[in-house]
């Protein structure tokens, strides 16, 4: 089994290494699109349908009583699914590091803030960043969340490139030369 996880802050590029990944014959999911992640309430473990939490709810309040969780089982399926194959998880996860034990590497798009303020505020794919307590909570985890990659020993990618750039860093790091997957 060959499992990677792409991360880093709304409007880092996940969906699109995502697709790039896709079109190139991988198998690739996105946290967002695919529904793997869902809000869950802190205290109570209650989690939402897919979905279900519109961006009208997703209130500063909301926010700080939930995370955006993806389930082991769901790790796990695609891992079994995967088998000898390369699969990559492209999104965020707050639970990452409960589940890191189940992926070779972990990859971090990193941004700057103008890149971030600015890709949140064009993109039409999804919502999140357009109100201003999302913004100011992305540029949070943005600072946060660049500071921590390292530690955490993800390998950092400069996500300002084109997504087809970045796919060649991920799967020259991933794959040998003789087309098998190499633990990182």
């Amino acid at each position: 089994m060959a499992l990677f996880f792409i991360t880093g802050v709304s409007g880092s590029g996940k969906s699109e290494l995502s697709l790039a990944l896709r079109a190139r014959g991988y198998q690739a999911y996105d946290t967002d699109d695919d529904g793997l992640a869902r809000w869950q309430n802190i205290a109570s473990g209650y989690i939402h349908p897919k979905s279900s939490v519109k961006a009208d709810q997703r209130t500063a309040e909301f926010l700080a009583e939930h995370r955006w969780m993806v389930p082991r089982q769901t790790i796990e399926d695609i891992a079994r699914q995967a088998g000898d194959k390369p699969a990559f998880i492209c999104g965020v996860a707050h639970n990452i590091e409960e589940l890191r034990d189940l992926f070779d590497a972990v990859f971090a798009l990193v941004i700057d803030e103008p890149t971030l303020r600015s890709r949140l505020a064009v993109r039409t794919n999804n919502d999140w960043g357009k109100q201003p307590h999302e913004l100011a909570q992305s540029l949070a985890d943005q600072c946060e969340a660049n500071e921590t990659y390292g530690k955490l020993g993800y390998v950092s990618i400069d996500a300002r490139q084109p997504p087809d750039e970045i796919v060649e860093i991920i799967l020259k790091t991933v794959i040998g030369v003789d087309g098998k997957c190499m633990v990182v």
